[in-house]
């Protein structure tokens, strides 16, 4: 009876020390359970954590954020959460690696899961050590699908009918927008239906996922299509490094391990289908679409060539070579769409 009882307190025991080994992760999140970037990222990612690791890490979203969209990396350098989701167009003057799959009209073949883990790789080769995050850890980069000109003034099909044009960005739009003759209103892309439904903007540039993501479906009257589109934008996942390195070494392996390649990878292809599942919905929901000839679309691209020149300096300044790195990135887009 002795010895039972023993041995029933040492299991208890160690029941008790194993959840106190459990990792708990507060992640901040901002975004609507509906949101894409939910949907077919973060989502699917904590998911993976939690299955990769046994179960002895768990993700766990804040029930509201604690902190505004544009400072995340503040925010989690800072230890106020353990980590967050951060949209590269907030954080360029102090992060240049993931502008590489921001640049507008550069990149004109390759999938999201392609160009997302090219993005992945062209970081870790180029970036990681030459560009180093002071209090953070990045585990996870990857590329959204391409942004398009939605309003509810007139249909554009011409950059001179974009004249004008109140255009909801974030930073990352601006080249674009102002291009296209655009009057810029930078805002995060999670404020668009406010401003549009009230009519402080005529339009927004976004992800096609995001017209339903975002509850534009049934506010837009016009969309024009952009290729496969002007430009991306780009999202991260980051750790305070603190908390990063305090962890024992089996979670975070199993973070890396749903991170990665193996997030960039997984991301892409649920945002090309979930593009492909709201391009159906778009005309049946009253949206009059538009697809931007190809010699409009040359025009922009040239009218956007600044937005590499300016890239590329910073790159240089770095100590990287700009067409280098540009190189290895369209190499391993190729490389891993085979």
């Amino acid at each position: 009876m002795f010895l039972r009882t023993l041995t029933a307190a040492a299991v208890l025991l160690a029941n008790a020390a194993s959840a106190q080994a459990d990792t708990t992760v507060v992640f901040n999140k901002y975004l609507p359970d509906r949101n894409e970037i939910m949907r077919t990222g973060l989502t699917p990612w904590a998911e993976a954590v939690e299955e990769k690791s046994g179960g002895s890490v768990k993700i766990e979203f804040t029930a509201s954020s604690l902190a505004p969209p544009p400072r995340q990396l503040d925010m989690v350098r800072s230890g106020i959460a353990d980590a967050a989701i951060n949209l590269s167009s907030f954080t360029a003057s102090q992060w240049l690696a993931p502008l590489i799959g921001e640049l507008p009209l550069q990149f004109e073949t390759g999938t999201t899961d392609a160009r997302s883990i090219a993005l992945w790789r062209t970081y870790d080769k180029y970036f990681r050590e030459a560009e180093k995050l002071d209090g953070v850890h990045v585990v996870a980069l990857w590329s959204l699908t391409g942004n398009h000109v939605w309003n509810n003034k007139r249909a554009v099909e011409t950059l001179a009918d974009a004249e004008g044009l109140k255009l909801r960005v974030n930073p990352n739009g601006t080249d674009s927008a102002v291009a296209m003759g655009g009057v810029v209103v930078s805002r995060p892309a999670i404020e668009s239906y406010e401003l549009i439904t009230r009519g402080v903007v005529d339009g927004t540039l976004l992800p096609i996922s995001s017209v339903e993501g975002l509850r534009l479906l049934e506010d837009l009257e016009y969309g024009t299509l952009i290729g496969d589109g002007m430009y991306r934008s780009t999202v991260s996942i980051l750790f305070n490094e603190n908390f990063w390195n305090d962890m024992p070494e089996e979670d975070r392996k199993a973070i890396e391990a749903a991170s990665g390649e193996y997030i960039a990878r997984l991301s892409g292809k649920n945002l090309e289908a979930s593009e492909v599942e709201v391009r159906a919905k778009l005309e049946p929901s009253g949206i009059q679409i538009t697809e931007m000839p190809a010699e409009q679309i040359a025009e922009l691209k040239t009218r956007t060539a600044g937005a590499r020149e300016k890239w590329a300096e910073r790159v240089t300044a770095l100590g990287l070579d700009p067409e280098e790195v540009l190189a290895y990135y369209r190499e391993q887009i190729a490389a891993a769409g085979e």
